[in-house]
């Protein structure tokens, strides 16, 4: 079956991301980046770059949006089909939240982004920080009602507080935060999938839900592109204890 190189949180840093394309070259696997990608940022002129790596390499990445990504760039661009990925490059599909892709060998997956900005008040409005990165009633419904069976779900928000961390920030990002979690949470007792690969809290972890649903939080992009473990899973259906059991916990720019 495919192979899937899950890949944690970009930041745009085209290093790092070069890094993982050349392992997903190496094992022959298509790129599933969990949010807060940011090749596609003000001013910052990263997507054509990062696209070159990716031809260059023969590599598809598909990714969600996280809360740190300009959400009305992504959003301007409209898919072809109900629930389906938008083409922004060459070999770069943006996946908008409710779409499901089904491949091949007929894995099915559905793609959630977004997640509440804890340093919000320190961000400016359309140029480091958008009011859509929160997921609304409307994209946790037509999450909600994809159809199944759903074999992996990729957000960028955790079902539940990771290992080492706890409720912390204002009230108002608090709230916010439980709605998310409790939204991603839903999502899995609805859908009850194999596999759950989230990024956000940049920690690498595995636990299973009580749903049976294995989940995987990855770890962000490093000063060291070549230090890719925490930030990645090689995955594919036909071998699901692929996985170590690992627990590490960073804190890092949510």
């Amino acid at each position: 079956m495919k192979k899937y190189l899950f890949l944690g949180d970009t930041h745009g840093d085209l290093n790092f991301t070069r890094g993982a394309a050349e392992l997903a070259n190496q094992q022959g696997a298509e790129i599933i980046q969990v949010g807060d990608w940011g090749f596609l940022w003000p001013k910052a002129g990263q997507l054509r770059r990062l696209c070159n790596v990716l031809v260059k390499l023969d590599v598809l990445m598909r990714f969600v949006d996280g809360n740190h990504d300009d959400h009305p760039s992504l959003r301007a661009r409209k898919p072809r089909r109900a629930r389906g990925a938008v083409r922004l490059a060459r070999n770069v599909l943006y996946q908008p939240r409710g779409s499901v892709h089904e491949d091949e060998d007929g894995t099915r997956f559905l793609f959630l982004g977004g997640a509440p900005s804890i340093d919000r008040d320190g961000r400016i409005e359309g140029e480091s920080w958008w009011p859509e990165e929160t997921i609304t009633d409307a994209e946790f419904d037509l999450a909600m009602s994809a159809d199944g069976p759903i074999h992996v779900l990729v957000t960028h928000d955790a079902p539940s507080f990771p290992p080492g961390f706890s409720d912390k920030g204002s009230p108002r990002y608090q709230y916010a935060q439980a709605l998310s979690m409790d939204r991603i949470d839903a999502l899995i007792r609805r859908h009850r999938p194999q596999r759950h690969v989230h990024g956000h809290w940049h920690c690498r972890y595995d636990r299973i839900h009580q749903a049976g649903t294995h989940i995987t939080g990855l770890d962000c992009n490093t000063l060291d592109p070549a230090c890719l473990a925490d930030a990645t899973l090689l995955w594919s259906r036909a071998d699901e204890g692929s996985t170590r059991t690992m627990t590490r916990t960073r804190p890092g720019r949510m």
